[in-house]
């Protein structure tokens, strides 16, 4: 029972930061959301802040081992699978746009407790994309190349399509820009 009432406030806090951003979050919001008591919630967090900060850093960690680290342990076609996820529009939600940009946009410039959340967080996902580059060069679905680089591009290139597709509304902005970047992607493959 424990365990399930910290899930429920940690499910309704990322949804309730997720959309109205850390600051607008209302804390009697998440709470009704979540169907607990403000001292249920101390008993698992000391404060609002916190527990967004639990909320953010294991939502995301989910999404990305679900999208990313799940194509780096399989056995092979990385490139596929990563491709495959980039353009499934159904993994994103371009309305409210990336979750991480969102609160780095917010946060990262006045509290360093999120700074260095969302820095850690930022790291990760360079790194499982570059994980996927490895794993694909060490297959020959890729020639040999500076990963890092390449999964900084693509990390940038992702961040700044989501972007472009929540301000214009039109999801095909996000398509076009990762159509672009798959191609240059495979400029990398062995000819």
């Amino acid at each position: 029972m424990k365990e399930n009432t910290r899930q429920k406030l940690i499910d309704a806090t990322y949804e309730e930061v997720y959309s109205h951003g850390y600051q607008g979050a209302a804390l009697a919001d998440i709470l009704a959301n979540a169907g607990v008591h403000k001292g249920s919630m101390y008993h698992f967090f000391p404060n609002k802040k916190e527990m967004a900060l639990s909320a953010i850093k294991e939502k995301i960690a989910e999404r990305f081992g679900t999208r990313y680290l799940a194509i780096a342990q399989g056995d092979g076609d990385y490139l596929v699978h990563f491709f495959e996820g980039l353009r499934d529009l159904k993994q994103r939600d371009f309305r409210r746009g990336c979750p991480v940009a969102n609160i780095v946009q917010e946060m990262s410039n006045i509290d360093e407790d999120f700074n260095m959340a969302m820095k850690e967080i930022y790291a990760k996902f360079r790194q499982s994309v570059k994980i996927i580059f490895d794993k694909a060069v060490s297959v020959g679905e890729l020639r040999s190349c500076d990963t890092a680089k390449l999964a900084l591009f693509t990390t940038s290139t992702l961040e700044g399509a989501i972007l472009s597709a929540k301000a214009s509304g039109e999801p095909q902005d996000y398509l076009d820009c990762v159509e672009c970047l798959i191609s240059y992607i495979e400029s990398y493959k062995h000819e």
